[in-house]
Formats: C-alpha cells, structure tokens, sequence
C-alpha cells in the first residue's frame, strides 16, 4: 500500500500509481500534459460564457408588442359573434399568443425575469381571450354559440324559439 504524506509531489507519484494500477497496458508513465502551458490557465470546457442574444431594448420592445396587442383586442371593432369576423378575431388572439411565447423567448435568452414574466401574462391572456371565444361554442358554456351564422346571429337556442311558437301573438293593449 502506498504511504500518504502531504507533499504534493509524492502524491502525484501515489495518483499515477493508481491509475497504472487501474490500466495496466498503457504505455504512458505520466498524466502530466507534456505540452507547456501558454499565457494563462485554460478553460475546463469548452462553453463559451452567457451573451444576451438581442439588446434590452430590444427584448422589452418584442414584450411591449404582445402587451399592446394584448390590449387592444378586447377594442375588436366589428362583430365576433360569428362566421369571418370571428375567423378573424381568433386569428388576432392567435397573433397575441405568439407575440407573448416569442416575448418570453427572446426575454429568457436575455435573463431577463421581469419581462419574461410580463410575456408569460401575455400568453395566459391570449390564451383566456381563446378559451371566451371557443368554450360557448364547444358546448362547455352555459351559453350555446355557433360558428356560424344562422339568420346573423350565433345564438342556438333551440328551447326559445320552440317556446315563442307555443305563445299567442302579441296584440295591442288596448283590445282589453
């Protein structure tokens, strides 16, 4: 067995002497680098350090678009109820998603949390403005909406207008 002292020499020779132990058909004597060092000490590995990929400026522009569309959306000017307008209001709330995964993207690239917590709200208030749209007409609502429209409407009750065929017209008040 090897003795153990402290002296760094002799503890290299106890190292080397375990790893011939461990291989015993190579053919080298020591794990010394034979190459001398230049400069300074080298890098473990080979990872180059963390660069931000775009400037700060940059990343809380892409995040400021997603908020702003985000914002604007509920301002839809023109019906949603149903058929084109509501192929093309889903499509404006599918755009406001992909400002906020792409926000959060750039903004974790770049470290920087406050953003990328600002793009992740981004993407779960796209993603509620989806689900008020999609839930009604996928039958999960109270409310029953259709995709599209019937008489230019979206509504589908069916037990409403049965209802209304089973009242009498309405008169004037003064047949009394």
């Amino acid at each position: 067995m090897a003795k153990f002292t402290r002296e760094p020499a002799s503890e290299a020779a106890v190292v080397n002497s375990l790893i011939r132990k461990l291989r015993p058909y190579d053919s080298s004597t020591s794990y010394v680098s034979e190459r001398p060092s230049t400069g300074g000490a080298r890098p473990l590995s080979g990872m180059r350090p963390i660069k931000a990929s775009m400037s700060t400026a940059a990343v809380w522009s892409c995040v400021a678009l997603g908020v702003v569309l985000g914002a604007a959306i509920p301002q839809w000017p023109y019906e949603k109820a149903c058929g084109l307008w509501l192929g093309l209001y889903m499509a404006a709330v599918g755009i406001v998603v992909i400002a906020g995964i792409w926000g959060a993207r750039v903004s974790w690239k770049s470290r920087l949390g406050f953003a990328h917590t600002i793009a992740v709200c981004t993407i779960m208030w796209g993603l509620a403005l989806t689900a008020q749209e999609v839930l009604p007409r996928i039958g999960y609502a109270k409310v029953r909406l259709a995709w599209r429209c019937h008489d230019g409407r979206a509504a589908v009750d069916h037990d409403a207008t049965r209802l209304a065929a089973l009242k009498p017209p309405v008169t004037s008040g003064l047949a009394r």
